[in-house]
């Protein structure tokens, strides 16, 4: 009897533990409890971006990625921004996707334009630049020296 009242104790503080993890998991997740409002941006290319990823101005994080969605008009990326509600961004900025360092994780860096006017909740970008795909750098840069090996007088060594 003894050993079933410290079972039962013991599976209490377990459920209890995890419904104080689950409680901390849905408060600090990429959505939950942001508050702000949304902007919209469409990109044809938005390699490794994925939903809770920063928003950034100036280096420092003003939002997150709520949503991504394919447009099915031209298959290109619409991307929802949750912005800090005190941050307003003219509806000249540039949005554009970023990477990390050489390996890190992407985000997006919002440049923010001259215009007065600045853009309302559900409003779309007009400027964005896509994401740099480093493998086809990387690809361009092989074959561009590829290319310059090739030319004549380029492979003879300096005396």
């Amino acid at each position: 009897m003894h050993r079933n009242v410290i079972e039962t104790v013991l599976g209490a503080v377990v459920i209890v533990v995890a419904g104080i993890f689950l409680l901390f998991a849905m408060q600090y997740s990429s959505n939950a409890g942001v508050k702000g409002y949304d902007l919209l941006a469409e990109f044809r290319a938005i390699d490794g971006l994925k939903i809770g990823d920063e928003v950034r101005m100036a280096g420092v994080k003003i939002g997150t990625v709520s949503r991504i969605a394919l447009k099915a008009q031209d298959y290109g990326a619409v991307v929802t921004l949750r912005l800090e509600p005190e941050i307003l961004v003219s509806v000249d900025s540039t949005v554009s996707v970023h990477t990390d360092g050489l390996f890190g994780g992407k985000y997006l860096e919002i440049l923010i334009g001259g215009d007065t006017e600045n853009l309302k909740p559900g409003q779309r970008f007009g400027f964005v630049q896509d994401s740099v795909i480093v493998e086809e750098l990387i690809e361009k840069i092989v074959s561009y020296a590829e290319d310059a090996r090739k030319k004549p007088g380029a492979s003879k060594p300096k005396p």
